[in-house]
């Protein structure tokens, strides 16, 4: 008789805080990392996007143009 394989282990998200960005988008609504965590997105009420590299804690891109505060973001 087999016995099914272990299910390996879920990983943990961080249960401290890693580092803050200061990003100048006045209340930022919502925070998204890609699938490997080596990109995030911040949506801010001034109605831009910006694209960080979380590790270095820099600003890759900002994006402007959208007509109301930006509430979320998928990518």
């Amino acid at each position: 008789m087999a016995f099914p394989r272990p299910r390996p282990a879920r990983p943990e998200l961080p249960r401290r805080r890693v580092r803050t960005l200061e990003c100048g988008q006045g209340a930022v609504r919502a925070v998204r990392f890609n699938v490997d965590g080596n990109y995030c997105l911040t949506c801010g009420s001034d109605k831009t996007l910006k694209l960080w590299n979380p590790h270095k804690g820099t600003a890759l891109r900002t994006y402007q143009g959208h007509g109301y505060e930006v509430l979320d973001a998928a990518g």
